[in-house]
């Protein structure tokens, strides 16, 4: 009974004071490219029970990369955050929306469109929290993994990129025929990808990828 105490207090403070959306150096620099939007994203710390293909993705996941190698304390901020969704998925949302709302407000003000990533670095369908259609003049965009969710996707409001995870090469191809783009990490063994006859798009260079139609977006790998 303490323990489940002392972990409910530690719930309120985090709902308290952690901020859930946020920036990173891909956002600000798809607002340089594109200046009339007002952009957030939500990074939280990827596990098995927040990501498709878990296992095979996360050794190379950019949640470890970059800053996360240089400052503790950005990966126990997303480590909060994720324990904080899996533990009070209620209040999580309810604090989610509250600061979605926020930004639409922002962005109003500003007379600029609203654009939010709610999956930084995890693959949660937020689909069944109602969200999208919460915010039907917010332009949501994300990476996935999980086949069927791409493919089902019918939420004008909802952007998705399939993400080439080494085992799902019919899936990729199947949805490219759908109209989807496809992420794929720029190294020598994806480059068989260089035979499809569709745009190719560096996606280094901002991370909107609703901007364009179907592609291969390439991306770096991140040391």
């Amino acid at each position: 009974r303490i323990y489940v105490l002392e972990h409910v207090l530690k719930l309120i403070k985090w709902g308290n004071k952690m901020k859930l959306l946020s920036t990173n150096s891909k956002i600000d620099k798809s607002l340089k490219v594109y200046p009339e939007y007002e952009a957030s994203i939500l990074q939280l710390l990827p596990n098995k029970h927040l990501c498709v293909n878990y296992k095979l993705c996360i050794k190379t996941c950019l949640a470890f990369k970059g800053l996360a190698k240089v400052y503790p304390s950005v990966i126990k901020s997303r480590k909060a955050k994720s324990e904080y969704f899996v533990n009070d998925t209620d209040t999580f949302i309810k604090q989610l929306i509250r600061e979605i709302k926020n930004q639409e407000k922002r962005a109003l003000k500003k007379n600029k469109k609203p654009v939010v990533r709610l999956n930084g670095f995890t693959d949660i369908d937020y689909e069944k929290f109602g969200i999208f259609k919460l915010f039907p003049n917010v332009q949501f965009y994300d990476y996935s993994a999980d086949y069927e969710r791409v493919l089902n996707n019918n939420n004008p409001n909802l952007h998705y990129t399939f993400s080439y995870k080494g085992n799902n090469l019919k899936e990729c191809i199947e949805l490219l025929k759908n109209d989807v783009s496809i992420a794929v990490i720029d190294i020598p063994e994806n480059q068989f990808f260089n035979d499809y006859d569709v745009e190719h798009i560096d996606g280094d260079k901002h991370d909107f990828r609703f901007k364009h139609g179907k592609a291969i977006v390439w991306l770096s790998e991140k040391k």
